[in-house]
């Protein structure tokens, strides 16, 4: 335990350093970076690149043990290609971000705030999920992003920064619950990531990519109780340092629905089966190396 603050300096320091360097670069050349960094971590981490290549062989079992290899490759080389680039996309003001930004299906997010009851804003571990907070910020307003705070204090102090850019803000995920109603009720905007295995007595087991997988039933049942369309939507690199961002079509809470189990789950399960849809899609750009479905006590 004594050694912890000596850690967490110097995880700081490094992550101080790798700004510097990645902001040193032209943004598309950080992003390139970060995809050679993430090929270098795939031949290092043995451990996650066996988790990831046991949970493709669980979701996707159609693949082949040499589709699932290039696969897990891919997925390391995107995810430090994600990583950089969120580090490096601070360096643009609300203008740059902006030009660099091609928004599709946009108003989706519009029609939902229609009814004035607020709105989610669902997303998953896919793409360059780090820049929604960013552009839902600019183009409709502040929105509330519910995380788990980083175990290194001061790298949470600089994650906390980096999302709540253009007057953004983030709430702990541990008591999350009041602070969302309280945003929901004045018609603003949460954001929340769905697919992140919970702890048991979190969470209800919900088929995804046909495994039974515990998720968090907060989302639908702040849907239900608020009225509040959640709203799908996938951030996705482009050339030249640029990005498409995807809005999908509201999910709707029933009318008239009662906060009851078989309610929360079905629209639970239609919010992993939206994700399930993108990551199929695009599976390189998902974190296959996260335990999804692990159910080690």
């Amino acid at each position: 335990m004594k050694d912890r603050p000596v850690r967490h300096r110097i995880e700081l320091g490094l992550y101080l350093v790798l700004k510097a360097f990645l902001r040193a670069l032209p943004h598309a050349a950080a992003r390139a970076c970060g995809g050679g960094l993430g090929f270098l971590a795939y031949w290092i981490d043995g451990r996650h690149r066996q988790v990831a290549l046991r949970n493709l062989e669980l979701a996707m079992p159609e693949l082949g043990p040499r589709e699932r290899s290039r696969l897990v490759r891919a997925c390391f080389r995107h995810f430090g290609a994600a990583l950089c680039d969120a580090v490096s996309s601070t360096r643009f003001d609300a203008v740059e971000i902006c030009r660099r930004v091609t928004l599709v299906g946009w108003e989706h997010f519009a029609a939902a705030e229609q009814g004035g009851r607020g709105a989610f804003a669902l997303t998953a571990h896919i793409g360059f999920w780090e820049l929604a907070p960013a552009v839902i910020g600019l183009y409709r307003g502040p929105i509330h992003i519910v995380m788990r705070p980083a175990d290194n204090p001061w790298l949470d102090r600089e994650l906390r920064g980096l999302r709540e850019r253009f007057g953004n803000d983030t709430l702990p995920k541990r008591g999350a619950a009041r602070k969302m109603l309280e945003t929901l009720r004045g018609g603003g905007r949460v954001g929340l990531l769905i697919d992140q295995r919970v702890q048991k007595k979190e969470g209800i087991e919900i088929p995804f990519f046909g495994q039974p997988a515990l998720t968090t039933p907060i989302l639908a049942r702040m849907s239900l109780r608020t009225g509040a369309a959640v709203v799908p939507v996938t951030v996705y690199p482009a050339p030249g340092g640029r990005y498409r961002v995807v809005v999908r079509s509201p999910i709707l809470p029933p009318a008239g629905g009662r906060d009851e189990e078989e309610t929360v789950a079905a629209l639970t399960r239609r919010y992993l089966e939206t994700a399930e849809e993108d990551i199929r899609a695009n599976p390189h750009m998902w974190l296959w190396m996260h335990r999804r479905w692990d159910r080690r006590k």
